[in-house]
């Protein structure tokens, strides 16, 4: 089951090493405060939608936005100088984030087989810049959509009783007992003694003299006995 903050999780372990900001990459309740902490990158899922794909079994499109926040800074210079260095370091962080992860198989790809993602359906970024103090600061917000897939295994799991058993039983048409009852049968609807006996359009079959064939003068089978039966007992 893919979940939101799996794919959080993921965003996560994905970026650490692989930016600017190092290992410097955190998650809800380990944002750092320290000032001394850039450049960093903050993740988490704030925002999550399912559509239902129709009636009867639960399944949903689930679309998630990731909002990743990168921060640099830069000493103050002349002329606004430090932050066109820090807005330089935070679009760097974008296309190495964005690289790092589109077509990442440890994000798209489950261990177990398919596909945890079944795309990003949309990134939106947004770079602002601050040159107030002595180190201005940019900050890049990238929120990503990214849309997967949820069924019936992962909501309320209903009540079954396992299948552990078939017991398969053959009563032929031929050959048969004309004349046999046989004590719990395992077809008790296939013989009633004293019923007439009918053709397939529900013409009854009378002898010559004419009088009515009951199912005590079964003419073919079934006869209500087994001609050969099986037993299949299934893996648990």
């Amino acid at each position: 089951m893919t979940t939101s903050a799996e794919l959080r999780g993921l965003f996560v372990d994905a970026l650490k090493g692989a930016t600017d900001a190092g290992q410097a990459v955190y998650s809800p309740f380990d944002w750092p405060t320290a000032p001394t902490a850039y450049p960093s990158i903050l993740v988490h899922a704030r925002k999550e939608r399912k559509v239902s794909l129709g009636p009867n079994a639960p399944q949903f499109d689930v679309y998630t936005t990731v909002e990743v926040i990168a921060r640099t800074k830069a000493p103050a210079g002349p002329a606004d100088s430090g932050s066109a260095v820090a807005l330089a370091a935070a679009e760097r962080l974008k296309a190495q984030i964005e690289v790092t992860l589109i077509n990442n198989p440890a994000i798209w790809s489950d261990p177990a087989g398919g596909q945890r993602v079944e795309q990003f359906t949309s990134i939106d970024s947004e770079i602002n810049t601050s040159s107030e103090g002595d180190m201005p600061i940019a900050e890049l917000s990238l929120h990503i959509e990214a849309k997967f897939y949820q069924g019936p295994v992962d909501f309320y799991p209903i009540p079954t009783v396992p299948l552990q058993t078939v017991n398969v039983h053959f009563d032929s048409v031929e050959p048969f007992d004309s004349r046999g009852q046989y004590p719990d049968p395992p077809f008790p609807e296939a013989v009633q003694p004293g019923a007439p006996v009918t053709l397939s359009d529900g013409t009854p079959v009378v002898l010559a003299d004419g009088d009515q064939v009951t199912q005590d003068q079964r003419l073919s089978g079934p006869d209500g006995r087994d001609e050969g039966a099986l037993t299949i007992t299934l893996p648990q």
